[in-house]
């Protein structure tokens, strides 16, 4: 915050801080269930020359919505939908090797459903996660699309992948595939750059407040 009085309305600076630079202290890692570790870091009196400044003064904050804005279509986005698909892809492989009481699981009601329901849900992120990534690629403002993308991206690849793991049976609980682990990634991806409860908040004061009747 270099302008308090302005806040996020020019008031945030974006700096470059180098890690050894004195008063900078990588005081512990946070180990979490995707397998990666965020770093806490504490800042005592350090001071940043202004040729570290990122963009321009007061330009913090439209950047990070720029880089947050970007990461839910690819990494919140196109990720999810990429673990969705290879995770139908196995539950649909598996069910037709897979035999109970002399037939296929596929040949399963109950399994057919699952497959379905996860085709179906796969199919309309895929084109939620290209139409916002098009839009911003026009120099759309894609703001809220991203928000709709990463709360229908993260949610629809949890239910796929667990109903990949259903399908697999005890298999799908064990490291031997890879389902156990996406199952972690996708429930982190949910709540990271922004809880899918803060996003549909923000969602919908934008909708209410920009709502026009017909």
């Amino acid at each position: 915050m270099t302008d308090p009085e302005k806040r996020a309305r020019g008031g945030v600076t974006c700096f470059i801080v180098d890690m050894k630079a004195p008063g900078v202290t990588l005081e512990r890692l946070w180990p979490t269930m995707m397998g990666d570790a965020p770093g806490q870091i504490l800042f005592e009196n350090v001071r940043v020359p202004a040729a570290d400044i990122i963009g321009g003064e007061g330009q913090g904050f439209s950047i990070a919505q720029k880089w947050i804005q970007e990461g839910r279509i690819r990494g919140h986005g196109a990720r999810p939908v990429g673990i969705a698909q290879r995770a139908l892809d196995m539950m649909i492989e598996y069910s037709q090797v897979r035999t109970t009481f002399g037939r296929p699981l596929s040949d399963r009601q109950a399994i057919q459903f699952m497959i379905a329901d996860s085709a179906m849900e796969l199919h309309a992120c895929r084109l939620m996660v290209y139409e916002c990534a098009w839009r911003s690629d026009r120099g759309e403002d894609v703001r809220h699309l991203s928000y709709m993308t990463k709360i229908m991206c993260a949610e629809m690849a949890s239910r796929v992948v667990d109903r990949s793991i259903q399908v697999h049976g005890g298999i799908g609980l064990t490291r031997d595939l890879p389902l156990e682990w996406w199952y972690r990634q996708v429930r982190s991806i949910r709540i990271t750059e922004g809880t899918p409860e803060v996003l549909r908040w923000r969602l919908a004061q934008h909708l209410i407040r920009n709502h026009k009747s017909a």
